[in-house]
C-alpha cells in the first residue's frame, strides 16, 4: 500500500502488511462520514468540545489550518523588527505542549544559529532551576534575549516573574522590561490579563489546542527567532487542496494508518527509525498524537529506547527513511508535514472516538503526598543515595536498585510500556538529558518494551492522562541551587517537586504501577542508576 501526494515538494505516506490492511478497513468509513469535508469546513459537530466552543463564541486552533498564523503575520514581523532594533536576537519560549515544540522544530529546520549562538530558540516548559540559572548568569545572552509567553500554568507564570526580576537586576526600567516580553494568548485568558497589567505586547490567538503548529503560539516565537514564517505559511497553504480530494490524500491516509492500527490492536506507535531530514519532528509528532488521541494511541520516540524484539501490538513509523515490512514511513518538507500530521492526528482521533480539542491546562497542587508511601530503601552513600518508593506490593520487596529495576522491567508486559518521567534538567549538554536517555535505552533492553521519556512538564489535561498499559518510573532530585519566585513563598525547585508528587499521586490514583526514585545528588544518582540498569552493582 503506497500513497503519494505531490504538494509543496513531495509528501509520501507508505504502509505495508497489517498496517495497510488496517488502514484500508477504515478509509471507506472516513469518506462515508464525510470527515475530509467536515475538517476542511471546521465542522464543530466533529467533537463535543468544538461544539461547546462554538456556542461560547471561542475560536479554536484547528488542525492544519494556517489562517490564525496568517492573521498575525504582520504583527509578528513588527515585533521581530522591534526586537532587532533593541538588539534582541535570541528567544526563550515560556510555554509547553505541541505548539511550543513546533516552534522549536520550525526554527531548527530553518538552519543552525550563528556561530556565537545568536538566533536561537529555547523552550522552557518546566520549572527546573537549571536553565533559568544558566541564563541569568550569562548577562551577555540575557541582554540579547526576548521572552515569549504562551502558557498560563503556574510554572510559566513563575518563570515569567523570575526573568522579569533578572532584567530588573540588570538595571532595566519597567518600560525596558516590558519591551522584552511578548504574550500570545486568547483574549479572555489569564495570561492576557497579566500582559495588560505589565505592559507586555499581546498577540491575540484562538484558544490553544494540540493543533497549534501554524498558530500564533508557534509562529510568533519562531518569527522572533528569525524563521521565515511567511514562506512557511505559503507552503502550508499549498498543501490544503490535497486534503480534500478522494484519492492520494496524505492526511487522510496517515490518519487511517494511525487510527486503523490502534483499532486493530496496534496501539503503540514507535516514531523514529532512521536519521530524519527534519530533526525534532518525531518528538513534535509524538506530543501531538499524545495530546490529540487521549491515550487511545501511544506514541513513543525511538531515542527513548526500542524493544529488542518487535511485537504485534506496536509498529515502527519512520521519517524520511526507507520503509520496512509491516511498518510505515512519512516523507516530505516541513510545511507539508506540519499540515499533514495535524490533519492525520485529527482523523485518528475521530476513528478512536477521542476529543482532541478538549485540552485545558491544569495547575499542579502543592502537596507532599505522592501516593507511593514511605521509602523502601536508600541505595548508596549518605548524601549521594538513591531513595526508592513504591506502593506496588510486587515491587516493594526489592532490596536494592538492581533488584527494583529488574522487578519493574518484569512488570511491563505485552501491550504495555514504561514511562520514564524525569523531573530534572532536560538540557542535553549541561543538564541531565543525555543520562536520562541512556537510562531509557537500558531499561528498554531490560523489559523488551518501548520506553517513553517525559520531562515532567505536565502537559495540558487530556481526560486520560494515565491510560491502560502505562508503568511509571518517576525520577526526582535534590536541587543544589534554587531560584526564588518573586512575590511568592516558594522556589522553582519547590514547584518542580510539587509537580512531580502530583504526577505520581495521579498515576497511583488511576491504578497504574508507580516507582519514584529520588536522587539526593542528581549526577551521582544518575550514574548509580545507569550502573544498576546495566547490572554493574
Amino acid at each position: 500500500m503506497s500513497f503519494t501526494a505531490v504538494v509543496s515538494g513531495e509528501t509520501a505516506i507508505t504502509a505495508r502488511g497489517p498496517l495497510k490492511e488496517a488502514a484500508e478497513r477504515v478509509l471507506g468509513r472516513l469518506w462515508i462520514d464525510q470527515v475530509p469535508v467536515r475538517l476542511a469546513s471546521e465542522d464543530a459537530s466533529l467533537w463535543p468540545s468544538a461544539a461547546t466552543a462554538g456556542v461560547e463564541g471561542r475560536p479554536l486552533c484547528w488542525p492544519g489550518q494556517p489562517g490564525p498564523g496568517r492573521a498575525v503575520l504582520e504583527r509578528a514581523e513588527q515585533l521581530r523588527a522591534r526586537a532587532r532594533e533593541d538588539g534582541l536576537t535570541d528567544v526563550v519560549l515560556l510555554g509547553g505542549g505541541a505548539p511550543a515544540r513546533a516552534a522549536e522544530l520550525i526554527v531548527r529546520a530553518g538552519g543552525a544559529p550563528a556561530p556565537d549562538g545568536r538566533g536561537s530558540l529555547t523552550v522552557l516548559d518546566g520549572p527546573d532551576p537549571g536553565p533559568p540559572l544558566r541564563l541569568r548568569e550569562d548577562p551577555e545572552r540575557l541582554n540579547r534575549t526576548a521572552f515569549v509567553v504562551t502558557g498560563g500554568d503556574p510554572a510559566t507564570e513563575a518563570l515569567r516573574e523570575v526573568f522579569a526580576e533578572a532584567l530588573r537586576e540588570e538595571g532595566l526600567s519597567p518600560a525596558g522590561i516590558a519591551r522584552r516580553f511578548v504574550t500570545v494568548a486568547e483574549p479572555r485568558a489569564a495570561a492576557a490579563g497579566h500582559a495588560a497589567e505589565a505592559g507586555h505586547a499581546l498577540v491575540e490567538a484562538p484558544a490553544p489546542t494540540a493543533f497549534g503548529a501554524l498558530s500564533p503560539y508557534a509562529l510568533v516565537p519562531a518569527a522572533l527567532a528569525g524563521a521565515d514564517v511567511g514562506a512557511l505559511l505559503e507552503e502550508a497553504t499549498a498543501v490544503l487542496p490535497s486534503l480534500t480530494r478522494p484519492e492520494h490524500n496524505p492526511g487522510l491516509v496517515l490518519g487511517a494508518i494511525l487510527g486503523g492500527a490502534a483499532r486493530a490492536g496496534r496501539r503503540t506507535a514507535v516514531l523514529g527509525g532512521y536519521p530524519a531530514a527534519l530533526p525534532g519532528i518525531a518528538g513534535w509528532a509524538a506530543l501531538l498524537l499524545r495530546e490529540a488521541a487521549r491515550g487511545r494511541l501511544v506514541p513513543v520516540v525511538q531515542d527513548g529506547g526500542l524493544p529488542l524484539q518487535p511485537d504485534d501490538d506496536l509498529f515502527l513509523l519512520t521519517f524520511d527513511g526507507r520503509p520496512h515490512q509491516d511498518d510505515a514511513t512519512v516523507a516530505g518538507p516541513l510545511a507539508a508535514q506540519l499540515v499533514v500530521w495535524e490533519y492525520a492526528a485529527a482523523v485518528a482521533s475521530y476513528l478512536l472516538e477521542a476529543d482532541p480539542l478538549a485540552a485545558a491546562e491544569r495547575p499542579a497542587p502543592m502537596t507532599l503526598d505522592d501516593g507511593t508511601g514511605e521509602p523502601l530503601f536508600a541505595d548508596g552513600d549518605p548524601g549521594q543515595a538513591v531513595e526508592a518508593r513504591t506502593a506496588v506490593p510486587a515491587l516493594a520487596g526489592a532490596s536494592g536498585l538492581t533488584g527494583l529495576l529488574d522487578a519493574l522491567a518484569g512488570r511491563v508486559g505485552r501491550g504495555e510500556h514504561l514511562v520514564l518521567v524525569a523531573h530534572l534538567d532536560p538540557d542535553e549538554a549541561r543538564g541531565q538529558g543525555a543520562q536520562v536517555r541512556r537510562l531509557a535505552a537500558l531499561l528498554a533492553a531490560r523489559c523488551g518494551r518501548p520506553v517513553r521519556v517525559d520531562w515532567g512538564t505536565r502537559p495540558p489535561a487530556t481526560g486520560n492522562d494515565h491510560p491502560d498499559g502505562c508503568v511509571y518510573l518517576l525520577v526526582t532530585g535534590n536541587v543544589v541551587r534554587d531560584v526564588p519566585v518573586p512575590g511568592r513563598h516558594h522556589t522553582l525547585g519547590m514547584l518542580q517537586l510539587a509537580r512531580a508528587l502530583g504526577d505520581a499521586r495521579d498515576a497511583c490514583a488511576a491504578g497504574r504501577p508507580v516507582v519514584r526514585l529520588h536522587l539526593q545528588n542528581r549526577w551521582a544518582g544518575l550514574a548509580r542508576l545507569l550502573d544498576a540498569a546495566r547490572g554493574d552493582i
